[in-house]
């Protein structure tokens, strides 16, 4: 199971708060090493919230074997917001996706924000695109695929208000329609939690750009 937060979505927290029950450990992990703070931040806010949570040891961000230990000795692991392609490398470093695939398999939940849910679809294409917003790819991260646990791209943090708010969407349909995989959109203090690849719950009135192959078949 699969939390998507865009900002701080109280009722995902009451939704979690349901799911974990009262005795639970969550872990929460920084986007990049040198960014233990990220980390940190989300500890102090789910603790705040009411969750039982931690940050990854420094000692784990590089040692698999006990990253391995923090995550499965979790009930739930929060990946944080930040710089996507930062988060991508360092997974990737980490060899985290296959960790979270396994602990998903048992039962474990993945709660997720911003940089730390792109990671999560098939490829990163919402850290560049809508063009207004893009992050920094002060990396030089040349592959954009990413975990491929999400059939669909996350674009958190829209601004329906913005001026440039009809142009973004208008860049992610196209995104939806090239990639062939829709695009959910969500304004801060909008989630959705996702079972297998179903969405059984929203909140925060999240959009759908839906690809090419979805509109034919509504047209049909």
């Amino acid at each position: 199971m699969i939390f998507i937060y865009s900002g701080e979505v109280p009722a995902l927290d009451r939704r979690l708060h349901y799911e974990l029950g009262a005795s639970h450990r969550l872990l929460t992990i920084p986007y990049a090493p040198e960014e233990h703070w990220a980390g940190r931040e989300a500890r102090d806010y789910f603790n705040g919230s009411g969750f039982n949570a931690r940050a990854l040891s420094q000692k784990a961000y590089r040692n698999k074997q006990q990253l391995r230990d923090e995550i499965f000795t979790s009930d739930a692991v929060y990946l944080s917001g930040g710089n996507t392609y930062q988060f991508l490398a360092y997974a990737r470093e980490i060899e985290l996706f296959s960790l979270l695939a396994a602990f998903e398999a048992v039962g474990g939940i993945i709660v997720a924000e911003s940089a730390g849910s792109i990671i999560l679809s098939a490829d990163i294409a919402t850290a560049a695109v809508p063009t207004t917003c893009p992050d920094e790819n002060s990396i030089g991260v040349t592959d954009f695929s990413a975990m491929g646990r999400l059939p669909f791209h996350v674009s958190p943090h829209h601004e329906p208000t913005s001026s440039h708010a009809m142009a973004e969407l208008e860049e992610l349909q196209s995104l939806a329609k090239v990639s062939n995989r829709p695009v959910l959109v969500l304004q801060d203090g909008a989630g959705v939690v996702v079972d297998d690849d179903e969405i059984i719950f929203s909140t925060g009135s999240p959009e759908w750009l839906m690809a090419m192959s979805e509109q034919s078949q509504e047209v049909a």
